[in-house]
Order: structure tokens, then C-alpha cells, then sequence
């Protein structure tokens, strides 16, 4: 996929337009929300939109939060 077919995102704190990983931008300008399980969320939709499967959904935000995959897994199922 070129640069200019890439997918814009709007952070859901502040509406900047941000291309991928967006979770970049909201660890480094709203470290608050970052840490909170929310955007485990809006993670887990967005990994989904792009074609990961789900169990790869979760070991991935799980490695970004340090967290483990099934907490995750659930924070997600129960909150979706």
C-alpha cells in the first residue's frame, strides 16, 4: 500500500489525523489515556479492520501494554 492510499485515523482524544499506528501518537501526546484499558478497545477494532485475527489482536496489544493476551481477551469481549 503506498503512503497516500494508507489509512487516515482520527484520535479519539484530540481528532488529530493520524496514519498508522496511531496508538504512537496517543502514547506520546495523552500518556493518561494510553495507559487506561480503552484503548485496548479501539486497538483491538482497528487490528481487526485491517485482517488480524483476533488471537493476534490480543498478543499484540497485550506486548504493547505489557499485559497478558487473555486479560486482554477479556477487557475486550466484556467491553465490546
Amino acid at each position: 500500500m503506498s503512503e497516500d492510499d494508507e489509512k487516515v485515523t482520527e484520535c479519539p482524544y484530540c481528532g488529530a489525523k493520524l496514519r498508522h499506528p496511531y496508538w504512537a501518537h496517543v502514547q506520546e501526546k495523552h500518556p493518561e489515556e494510553y495507559q487506561k484499558k480503552e484503548t485496548w478497545i479501539s486497538l483491538f477494532k482497528d487490528y481487526k479492520s485491517m485482517g488480524m485475527d483476533d488471537s493476534i489482536c490480543y498478543t499484540v496489544i497485550g506486548e504493547l501494554f505489557n499485559a497478558p493476551p487473555d486479560e486482554v481477551k477479556f477487557f475486550v469481549e466484556k467491553n465490546s
